[in-house]
């Protein structure tokens, strides 16, 4: 379950809106009194919704002009990028979550995470924009001007949040007012113009107070309760600008601070272990591709070793374990997915999910790497546990 969301912010005017439905309504009225030029009027209808989607989808980015080989560069490709859902978001002003890049020095090759953006230039080139992972926000450094007071850096390690606008000044730029954040991804430091922000009134069918609106503008976390989901429940939820999301962001547990929450995200994708097997780069990057690898000596919950083939499932966002190679096909044409290799299928069974067969059962020691039929010391205890069994039944 995920602990925030966030509310974009309208794209379209409430004129806009308005002046459709007026259109709308009279088109109905004229539908009874002039069917001819009813007609008519439908079919300006048409060409203003046709017009409409056009211009929103003129703010994504036109493909041909986006130069790929910037994406060879750094060891990623567009059907990568594509596969794992992240090109939308590129082609869409929006960055991605965090991949793996591969960055050239001299001999070596240097693989590290980050998030990628398109952006354009002063001459409106479109470029790609690189935020690292970093290790911490930067704090104690000035931020476009500005530096941090010791209440605001716990705030923003706190929250996420600043939780206040402040006034920033960009290089060779004039200075603006701007909401504050921490990219919970990359740790680095974001700033979201206020100006630019239409905060409503109206949040999930509940009206706002006037102290509860001048909290939120001002971007201080406000609690709103009674708000109502798509599929008609209600809700409670913390909310407050994100600069990061450009956005209201939705916090629904506020018991977690923002390391636990930022924890949680950064998790997300290949993790840097799996089953006690530390993953070297190039394996992190191979399984983020969506590439399928056999992996040895992994360590059940048991603490006994185990090999599988394993690849990532994008959609849920976990490593899968498989007793074949996937991307080949078995005998039976179908693919079968099972949890392990075969030689270890009945040790992760019983030491990772507790079940048991007829020849493991009553076997309380971990099973050994392959082991599918209890030791003769194992066993000498299976049939000693019977025969107490067999004393203690009553007739």
């Amino acid at each position: 379950m995920n602990h925030t969301s966030f509310l974009p912010f309208p794209s379209i005017s409430t004129l806009q809106v308005r002046s459709y439905l007026q259109l709308l309504t009279h088109t109905i009225s004229l539908i009874f009194l002039c069917p001819c030029t009813a007609v008519n009027v439908i079919k300006n209808i048409v060409i203003w919704t046709k017009k409409s989607k056009t211009k929103k989808n003129a703010t994504a980015i036109d493909e041909s002009k986006v130069d790929w080989k910037q994406l060879d560069d750094l060891g990623l490709s567009r059907e990568r990028l594509e596969q794992g859902g992240e090109l939308e978001k590129m082609l869409n002003w929006q960055k991605t979550n965090l991949v793996t890049i591969a960055v050239p020095i001299g001999d070596t090759t240097i693989y590290t995470e980050a998030r990628l953006a398109f952006r354009t230039d002063d001459n409106g080139n479109i470029g790609l924009a690189i935020h690292p992972l970093r290790k911490e926000p930067q704090l104690d450094f000035p931020y476009m001007g500005y530096k941090f007071s010791p209440e605001e850096k716990e705030a923003l390690l706190a929250t996420g949040n600043l939780g206040k606008t402040i006034e920033v000044t960009p290089k060779n730029a004039e200075p603006f007012s701007a909401y504050v954040s921490i990219d919970p991804q990359t740790n680095e430091i974001i700033a979201l113009r206020a100006d630019r922000v239409n905060i409503p009134k109206e949040i999930k069918g509940v009206t706002l107070s006037d102290a509860q609106y001048k909290d939120l503008v001002e971007g201080k976390a406000v609690k709103v309760e009674g708000m109502t989901a798509k599929s008609g429940k209600t809700f409670d939820a913390t909310l407050q600008v994100n600069a990061e999301r450009k956005g209201i962001e939705f916090i629904f547990d506020n018991n977690r601070g923002f390391k636990e929450r930022q924890q949680q995200t950064q998790q997300q994708g290949v993790p840097h272990k799996l089953c006690g097997l530390e993953l070297s780069d190039k394996q992190r990057e191979a399984l983020d591709s969506g590439r399928t690898l056999y992996l040895k000596n992994m360590v059940d919950k048991q603490g006994q070793p185990f090999n599988a083939y394993v690849r990532m499932d994008k959609e849920q966002n976990r490593p899968r374990f498989y007793k074949w190679n996937p991307d080949k096909k078995q005998e039976t044409g179908k693919e079968r997915v099972v949890t392990v290799a075969e030689e270890h299928k009945t040790q992760v069974a019983v030491n990772n999910h507790g079940k048991t067969n007829e020849a493991t059962k009553n076997v309380k020691e971990p099973l050994k790497t392959g082991q599918t039929q209890p030791t003769a010391e194992q066993k000498q205890k299976q049939d000693e546990n019977k025969r107490k069994k067999s004393r203690g039944r009553k007739m």
